[in-house]
This record gives structure tokens, sequence and C-alpha cells, in this order.
């Protein structure tokens, strides 16, 4: 991928906090809101021990040895953003889908835009956005590579994690360009050329979820994962007809089950609460509770059947003009 790059004076203040990431790693942000461009390099927040931390918008992080973080801002629930939002990046970054590592976001609205799931629009919502955060950080390692050498932008290309120079055969790795990247003014996003489809290795492409083995191999948190000190775990036993309402319960009995802390009527049926878990289970299966039930639910799933295998005849249906 060629990239041209107009060099930029680059301040003291600027040079400063791209020098304080140098020695871990070269940390590319961008702010989103709106694109105005990827005006801070860096940020010395957040670096601990020489190491880049992550800081404010940031989405990428190459180390020296040349394993690119990305960060996935939108939540995982099943729909695989945490493998497309990275691959979007790593495509116009120009990086070799091996050598990904791809962090979750914390929930932070005031660093990342539209920060939830839902609706279907996180894929062309972050479509160009996405692309245009890895092009800007391709387009900083070409000048840096171009500046070493002493050539032009254009005379440039990347490919698999590396700048090369068609006319003389050299090239740099991304890992080895860290230190002079960091004193690169960073572009504005929206002038950043982004790659023509045809040149694609990584969009369109089959890839495995990020988190696959994780989830098939139990790794994951899940909300049922969670404990807390003095934590009381409930069942609830729901009517099993819709507008069904509790009369009574043996309520006295399930509270002198092994476990069982608290055990009272709500809306639509009974729950118990306490601990552990298994107790709680076992106990209400030995609850027991009579419940009215409405007139028109009383027919049941055997009279309403035999309906709608005989409906009526003497009705007659009159159609809407």
């Amino acid at each position: 991928m060629t990239t041209n790059l107009t060099s930029e004076i680059v301040s003291r203040r600027h040079f400063l906090r791209a020098s304080a990431l140098v020695g871990g790693g070269v940390l590319i942000a961008s702010y989103l809101e709106p694109f105005a461009g990827a005006a801070a390099l860096a940020s010395p927040e957040g670096v601990a021990g020489g190491a880049a931390d992550f800081v404010p918008n940031a989405f990428i992080r190459i180390a020296p040895t040349g394993i690119v973080t990305i960060i996935a801002k939108n939540p995982e629930i099943g729909q695989g953003i945490k493998t497309m939002l990275p691959m979007l990046i790593a495509e116009e970054l120009d990086v070799d889908w091996k050598d990904v590592r791809i962090e979750q976001a914390a929930l932070d609205t005031k660093k990342f835009e539209n920060q939830w799931a839902g609706g279907s629009t996180a894929t062309p919502t972050n479509w160009l956005p996405m692309r245009r955060v890895g092009a800007a950080a391709r387009a900083m390692l070409v000048a840096a590579a171009a500046q070493t050498w002493g050539v032009a932008d254009s005379e440039c290309e990347t490919r698999s994690g590396a700048v090369h120079h068609r006319a003389s055969g050299r090239s740099l790795k991304y890992a080895q360009l860290g230190q002079k990247a960091a004193t690169i003014q960073a572009p504005a996003l929206e002038t950043i050329a982004l790659k023509d489809p045809s040149q694609f290795r990584i969009i369109g492409t089959r890839v495995l979820g990020v988190d696959n083995h994780a989830i098939v191999t139990g790794k994951p948190m899940y909300g049922i994962d969670v404990t807390m000190p003095g934590m009381l775990y409930a069942v609830f036993e729901k009517c099993p007809v819709f507008g069904g309402k509790v009369v009574s319960a043996n309520l006295d009995e399930v509270k002198a089950e092994r476990g069982v802390k608290h055990a009272f009527v709500v809306e639509g049926g009974t729950q118990l609460a306490g601990t552990p878990i298994t107790s709680i289970r076992s106990s209400r299966t030995r609850r027991s509770s009579r419940r009215t039930v409405p007139p028109r639910i009383a027919m049941g799933s055997s009279r309403s059947g035999r309906r709608a295998r005989h409906p009526r005849t003497d009705v007659t249906w009159s159609r809407r003009r």
C-alpha cells in the first residue's frame, strides 16, 4: 500500500509526549469527535516501566516485538464485533492478522463514540472511522521510513507490517520505525487515502472469532460467575399460566430447608433466596402452592387445539376496503 504524507512541523510539546512512549512501543491515538484528525499522538499518562499503556481514544499499540495490539471499542455480545472492528483497523494498517492481538475497551463514552451494541449499526457506523485509524498509523510509519532513507513517501509501500522502498529494495519493519514514527505529526483522518477494495487482504476473508477458544474452554466470566460478600441466590417459581395468582404456599416449610434465608410470595409466583444455589434449587422442587387461574385460560391448550382444528362455520368475516 502506497501512502503520501506531507511533512509537518512537530511542536516541542508534541515531541516530548511522543518521546515518552518509544521505550515500549509507539501508541497511535485518534479523536473521532469530530474527524479533526489524530491530533493527539499519545499521552504520558498510563506509561509505566517504559511500556506504553492505553490513553484516551487509543486503538493501536505497536510493540518492539512486532505484535500489534488493537482495541475493540464496542461491546461483544455474540455478534462478532470484537473481531470485525479490529479487522478494519488491521486492514488499513497493513499488518498480518497473525500478528494482531485484540483487547476489549472498557466502557468510557467520553473516549469512544457509539460504544454500544444494537440495531446492526456497528459496521456502517465504524466502516470509515476505524479504517482511517489504521490508515493514519500506516501513513506515519511510511513517513518515518521515507525520512530514514531520504526518499519521498510516494516511493514507499507497505506490506505485512513493514515499509518497503521499491527502487532500492530496502525495507523496515514497523517495530523498527517506532521511535521515528513517534515524532511524525499525525495526519487529519479525513484526508487519509484508504485502500481500494481490490487491495483488501483481511476484510472479506474468513477470520475466526478472537474469543472462540476462550469461550469453548470456559474462560470468560459471565453474570452467573459473579460473587459478592454475603450474596444470596434467588429462584423464582412462576405460575404456569399467564395471569395466575398465588393463593397459598408452604413458605414456613420451605424456610426450614437448609440454606434458605427467605421465602415469600411475589406477583405471579413465589421466590426463594439463600445459599448455596444447589440448596435453593432443591428447595424449589419441594415448594408447593395453590393458584387461581383466569377464566379465559381455563380452557387449556387441548381445547384451543380442538377449536383450531374445527373452526366455527357460523362466523362471517368482512374485508376492510
